[in-house]
């Protein structure tokens, strides 16, 4: 039993359930038979809230681990009722089980056949209400009993805060999203069995897009403080930036990101920031054809450093001369097109 109660029963869905500066329920609530291939990340800092942020991620390190999710329409056959529900969603073991309205999306509960764990709310929470822009925010209160190894049982009861608290433009290693909106939700909770009790405290953070229906970057912390006095706490992040329904542009919606079919080229600055002349370099493993461009922060097309050019496989270098282009201080944006992969690179001028 003490094993079992180290592992939290409240956990949340890692892909999120809505996208764009406005999400409404018919652009970004979950849609049965859709599927994802998520890629985690190493969990970077979740950045600052407030309007007009610049969130920078283009060196983020992929882990390799890609789990996947699935929805599908409810109700699923053989599964424990749960209370009404009319979609459910597969993720990482857990089979979740919401009802969808045209203005909220409800968590009816989950379970774990593996762990042979079973949650029912009997106050469920909602998760979202729809339309919800910045600045908008709610609070749900719910209460449920979690059921592991047939009869042991944690009665659980809590608040989930939901908050549009940010927008601005999220950095990608391979684009540039503009007007991106931040939600932050946060789930507190107390679960109680016969071996003590658990404090539950859930961050999470995601990032939505026009062109997206679901988030393209999820960060999350988990801490758990259990009655013995320890402390457990788990971090993950995820993007899931394969789910285009319109092509995503850089800021100011100049031109148009290819999506990285293979990261084959590393390009490499130096230095940055700089003060008059920056150099930069890659090293090709075949003959390709390049582009580099660059932008202003406000995504004006500079100039063209190189433009549809063939060039041969091995190391090329070049350099940017402030002077030659008339730079002020402040922050630009380098695009690199190495055929159908683009690389995106910050660069301060001092």
């Amino acid at each position: 039993m003490k094993t079992l109660f180290l592992t939290s029963v409240l956990t949340f869905i890692t892909i999120g359930l809505f996208a764009q500066t406005t999400l409404t329920q018919a652009n970004n609530a979950l849609l049965s038979g859709d599927s994802f291939t998520l890629k985690e990340i190493q969990s970077p800092d979740s950045g600052s809230a407030g309007a007009s942020q610049i969130w920078d991620y283009s060196l983020i390190q992929y882990t390799g681990n890609t789990p996947v999710a699935a929805l599908q329409d409810g109700p699923v056959p053989g599964i424990p009722v749960v209370g009404v529900y009319n979609l459910s969603m597969i993720e990482n073991g857990y089979d979740y089980f919401m009802n969808l309205t045209p203005n909220q999306l409800e968590e009816m509960g989950y379970m774990n056949a593996e762990k042979n764990l079973t949650l029912v709310y009997s106050d469920p929470v909602i998760t979202m209400k729809y339309p919800f822009a910045y600045g908008d925010q709610f609070t749900d209160h719910f209460i449920g009993v979690a059921t592991y190894s047939a009869t042991n049982t944690i009665d659980f009861f809590g608040d989930y805060r939901v908050a549009a608290d940010a927008y601005g433009t999220l950095i990608m290693p391979d684009k540039i999203i503009d007007n991106t909106l931040r939600i932050k939700t946060v789930k507190t909770g107390l679960q109680i069995n016969m071996c003590g009790t658990t404090e539950v405290y859930i961050v999470k953070y995601m990032w939505y897009a026009a062109g997206y229906r679901y988030p393209v970057l999820t960060i999350s912390t988990v801490e758990n403080k259990f009655s013995g006095g320890t402390t457990q706490v788990i971090q993950s992040a995820f993007t899931n930036t394969q789910q285009l329904t319109a092509k995503s542009a850089l800021v100011g919606s100049r031109i148009q990101d290819q999506q990285i079919v293979n990261a084959d080229v590393k390009v490499v600055l130096s230095p940055n920031p700089f003060s008059n002349i920056l150099l930069y370099s890659y090293r090709l493993p075949a003959q390709t054809p390049v582009s580099i461009e660059l932008y202003d922060m406000a995504g004006k097309h500079i100039c063209w450093l190189v433009k549809n050019q063939p060039q041969t496989e091995g190391l090329h270098t070049g350099e940017l001369d402030a002077a030659t282009y008339g730079l002020t201080p402040g922050v630009y944006f380098m695009r690199f097109a190495f055929d159908k992969q683009v690389i995106i690179r910050k660069v301060v001028k001092m």
